[in-house]
C-alpha cells in the first residue's frame, strides 16, 4: 500500500481534489463535504513528509493521532449513553430543539423530533412546550414557527406552545429558552428535552451548563443513512461544548 501511494500519489491527489470539487458543486459546504476536503488536504500534505528525516514531527503526529483516537472513543461512548433516552419524569417545561427546514417544510430530522414529542405532550397537556429554533439560510420562516404549526396540526393546543425563534445553535437553544422560563418566574426549572438520539448527550450537557435544575430527555430516531456522519460531527460539537 505504501509503495502504491508513493508511485500513484499524484494521481490519487488529483482524484481526491476532483471528487471534492464535484461534492462541493452538488452538495454545497455541508459538514460531510468539508470533512472530506480537510482529509484530502491532510493526505496531500502528510504523504509528502519524509518521516525518516523528521523523526520528531513523526512522534508529534502519532501523539496527536493517539489523543484524537482515544478522545473520539470516549466521547462517542458518552453520546451512545443517551441514544435511547426516554425519561418518564414530569417536567416543568418541554423543549424541542430545531433542526432545519427547507423554505417552510420540515426536514426529516425535525419531523422525527416533533413526532417523538407528541405522546408526552398529549399526556401532559398542562406542561408548556418551547419550540426552539431561529431562521437560517434557505428558510422562509423561523424553525420555531414551522414547529408550532406542525404541532397544532397534530392537535396540540396553540396556547401550550411557546416559540423561541432567535437561536442558531444548541447553546443558544438552551440559553434563550432559559430566558423565557426565567421571565415566566421559574428560576430553576426541570425540563424535558426532545431532540435526535445522537444529539441528546450534548443537549443535556449544555442544559446543565445553563442552569436548569434537571434535564430529562426523549430521543427521537435519526435517519440511519445519516447516522455515521452525524456521529462524527457530534464528536467535534461535543469537544467544542466542553471548551
Amino acid at each position: 500500500m505504501k509503495k502504491f501511494i508513493q508511485d500513484k500519489g499524484l494521481i490519487i491527489d488529483l482524484v481526491l481534489v476532483a471528487c471534492f470539487v464535484v461534492f462541493l458543486i452538488f452538495w454545497g459546504r455541508n459538514f460531510a463535504v468539508m470533512l472530506f476536503g480537510l482529509l484530502t488536504v491532510a493526505f496531500i500534505i502528510l504523504r509528502r513528509i519524509n518521516y525518516q528525516k523528521h523523526v520528531v514531527l513523526k512522534r508529534i503526529l502519532l501523539t496527536v493521532f493517539g489523543i484524537g483516537a482515544v478522545s473520539f472513543v470516549i466521547i462517542e461512548a458518552l453520546v451512545f449513553t443517551q441514544l435511547n433516552a426516554n425519561d418518564p419524569e414530569q417536567a416543568d417545561y418541554v423543549i424541542i430543539l430545531g433542526s432545519g427546514i427547507r423554505g417552510t417544510e420540515l426536514s426529516l430530522t425535525l419531523k422525527q423530533r416533533l413526532d417523538a414529542s407528541l405522546d408526552y405532550i398529549r399526556n401532559h397537556p398542562q406542561t408548556p412546550v418551547i419550540v426552539s429554533g431561529g431562521q437560517g439560510p434557505g428558510e422562509s420562516i423561523p424553525e420555531a414557527l414551522a414547529m408550532k404549526n406542525y404541532l397544532v396540526e397534530q392537535g396540540i393546543t396553540p396556547a401550550q406552545v411557546i416559540m423561541e425563534d432567535k437561536s442558531t445553535s444548541t447553546q443558544e437553544n438552551m440559553a434563550f429558552s432559559k430566558k423565557i422560563i426565567d421571565e415566566a418566574g421559574l428560576e430553576h426549572p426541570e425540563i424535558m428535552i426532545v431532540t435526535s438520539d445522537y444529539h441528546m448527550f450534548r443537549s443535556k450537557y449544555l442544559a446543565a451548563k445553563n442552569g436548569y435544575a434537571a434535564e430529562y430527555g426523549i430521543s427521537a430516531p435519526s435517519p440511519g443513512y445519516l447516522k455515521p456522519i452525524n456521529m462524527i460531527r457530534e464528536y467535534f460539537a461535543v469537544v467544542k461544548a466542553f471548551m
